[in-house]
């Protein structure tokens, strides 16, 4: 399994130093140690797409330069990917709340106890893993919804596309069948007008409107199946 790497940010150069010497046999590769947090940051931005890039920030909050480091990981974590733990002494505790708004996985307490280190590193990488895993499986979710909806969309294009074909052979049945219908019955009402003096005639002539009628009558319901 390939080290750890780590970035310090620490204006006591001995206390980094000692930590380095440390974490180093429990498979951590600290790559830069840094007293200011301007240098810390340039340092990144010239390493993001690197085999360098930190999967951890060990971050001090009072640094060197001008920027402290809670600004400095204010900066980092609004466009980096990195689990954060921040090195603070106990005469800071009233800082946290500040520190909190950068999201950090851990917080370690000077002076530095190996464990107590190595607990608190440990369960950082241990969050930012369950967080990159949670991202994931919502991208996934998020792309299978996506996906699904499209699908739906096409269903129902291809069902109103469906409907629309049903209404048009509809309307030309309809149309097929209501003209030659039309001349049916006003040829019957000539023939019964014409045939008054013949009930042979008229019943054939009643029986063709009956039948006519009852075609217009079936037309209708055919027609009601329409949709819009």
């Amino acid at each position: 399994m390939p080290p750890v790497k780590i970035v310090i940010f620490e204006d006591e150069f001995l206390l980094a130093n000692d930590l380095k010497r440390q974490l180093q046999p429990f498979n951590f590769e600290i790559t830069a140690i840094f007293r200011k947090a301007e240098e810390g940051v340039a340092y990144l931005e010239g390493i993001e797409k690197t085999a360098l890039f930190p999967d951890i920030v060990l971050m001090d909050i009072s640094l060197a330069g001008k920027m402290n480091g809670i600004e400095a990981a204010l900066i980092l974590t609004a466009k980096y990917d990195f689990a954060l733990v921040f090195l603070t002494g106990m005469s800071q505790m009233d800082i946290f709340e500040e520190a909190f708004k950068s999201k950090p996985h851990a917080f370690m307490i000077k002076p530095f106890d190996i464990q107590q280190a190595l607990v608190s590193i440990r369960l950082a990488v241990y969050q930012k893993t369950l967080e990159n895993r949670l991202l994931r499986h919502q991208e996934e979710l998020e792309q299978k919804i996506s996906e699904r909806t499209r699908e739906l969309e096409q269903a129902k294009d291809q069902a109103e596309e469906a409907v629309r074909l049903k209404n048009t052979l509809l309307d030309n049945v309809s149309n097929q069948i209501r003209e030659p219908m039309l001349g049916i019955l006003g040829i019957a009402a000539m023939l019964k007008q014409e045939t008054l003096d013949q009930p042979n005639l008229q019943r054939y002539t009643q029986y063709i409107t009956d039948n006519a009628q009852h075609l217009f009558a079936l037309l209708k319901k055919i027609m009601d199946l329409k949709e819009t």
